[in-house]
C-alpha cells in the first residue's frame, strides 16, 4: 500500500506536543500499575500508549520552541490513526471537564490547547480516511 505523507502546521504541532508531553507525565504511573497494583492488563495498554507517544515526539521533535512551519507525520497510518484517536479523545475529555466546570480556573490558553488537540487530530484522522478508507471514527 503506498504511503500518504500526513503534514500538520506548527500550531497544531504545538497543541499535540503539548497534549503528548501531559501524558509522558504519566510515566511514573507504569510503576504503580506494574509493581504496587500488578494491574498488567493496564500496564501492558499503557506501554503501548507510552510506545505511540514516544514515536510521535520523534517527528514532533522534542524542543517546545521548534522552528518549523511544517512537520511531517512518518508513522504508520494504522499507529498515527489509533494514536490520533486517543489524543482526540483525552482532549475532549479534558475539555469536558472544563465545560462541566464553569467556574474552572483552567487558563484559556489550555482550554485552546485542547481544542486544537481536539480539530489537529479530527483532521489527521479526516486525511488518513481519505488516503485509505474505511471507518473514522471506529476503534479497533
Amino acid at each position: 500500500m503506498p504511503r500518504s505523507t500526513i503534514k500538520i502546521d506548527a500550531a497544531q504541532r504545538d497543541a499535540l506536543y503539548e497534549q503528548v508531553c501531559g501524558h509522558l507525565s504519566m510515566l511514573g504511573d507504569f510503576q504503580t500499575v506494574l509493581e504496587s497494583q500488578r494491574d498488567y492488563a493496564t500496564a501492558a495498554r499503557l506501554a503501548i500508549e507510552f510506545g505511540e507517544d514516544f514515536r510521535l515526539m520523534a517527528d514532533l521533535g522534542w524542543n517546545p520552541a521548534d522552528t518549523r512551519d511544517m512537520v511531517e507525520l512518518t508513522m504508520s497510518p494504522l499507529d498515527l490513526m489509533e494514536m490520533a484517536r486517543r489524543l482526540r479523545d483525552d482532549a475532549k475529555g479534558g475539555l469536558a471537564d472544563v465545560k462541566k466546570e464553569r467556574d474552572s480556573v483552567a487558563p484559556p490558553e489550555v482550554i485552546e490547547g485542547s481544542e486544537r488537540t481536539h480539530e489537529t487530530c479530527e483532521e489527521i484522522l479526516d486525511q488518513l480516511a481519505d488516503a485509505y478508507g474505511g471507518a473514522r471514527h471506529a476503534r479497533a
